[in-house]
Parts: structure tokens; sequence; C-alpha cells
């Protein structure tokens, strides 16, 4: 996640094929000079990256998959991200399986 934080930071404030060299530019100075959210309780970029990281703090890839993908959608960023969120579901989905076979190996070993 830490990789494509820029770039989702930078892609954010443009809709899908939108924007040309001085819009990006811009973003892209826009984007280094933000000021980082604290909290997590705003709508805004850094405010989601902050959810994000949380979530991932937690073990929460799907959620935290789930809150970026919406965060960023209708926008530049959201073709960014697809990939990062696609792996972040299926790593949930063969942890989550983990755990079932884990717990369908013990209850076997115990009868």
């Amino acid at each position: 996640f830490d990789f494509i934080k820029g770039n989702i930071r930078h892609f954010a404030f443009f809709p899908p094929g939108g924007g040309g060299i001085l819009a990006h530019s811009l973003a892209r100075v826009a984007s280094l000079l933000k000021v980082r959210e604290a909290d997590q309780s705003g709508d805004g970029i850094e405010s989601v990256i902050n959810k994000v990281e949380s979530y991932l703090a937690e073990g929460k890839l799907a959620e935290a998959a789930d809150c970026l993908e919406e965060s960023v959608q209708g926008t530049q960023a959201a073709e960014i991200v697809a990939g990062w969120v696609k792996q972040a579901r299926n790593r949930a989905i063969s942890e989550q399986a983990v755990v079932f076979l884990q717990s369908y190996a013990n209850s076997i070993s115990l009868t």
C-alpha cells in the first residue's frame, strides 16, 4: 500500500481519462504541499489513506480494500488502486480459507 499512496494522492483529483499536462503538474504540486490529516473523520483523500492504514494495521484487508475502492471511485486513482484492491481481497479470502481449514483439521483431530 505504501507504494501506491503517492499516486493515489495525485490521481484522486482527476476524472477517469481527464487532465492535461498542466492539470497533472498542479495536482502533483498540490499533493506534495497538502497538509496531512491526522484524524479519519473527513472524506478527503488523506482521511481515506489514514482509514485504510488503520484497517491494514488491524488485519482487516477486505475493509481496507472496500474503503479505498469506494473513496476513489470516479477518479483516475481508481485505475491505480484496482490491482491492489484485487490482491488485498484475494489475500483476505486466502486467509479466511486457511482459518477454516485449520478449524476443520482441529475438529477432525478431536474425533
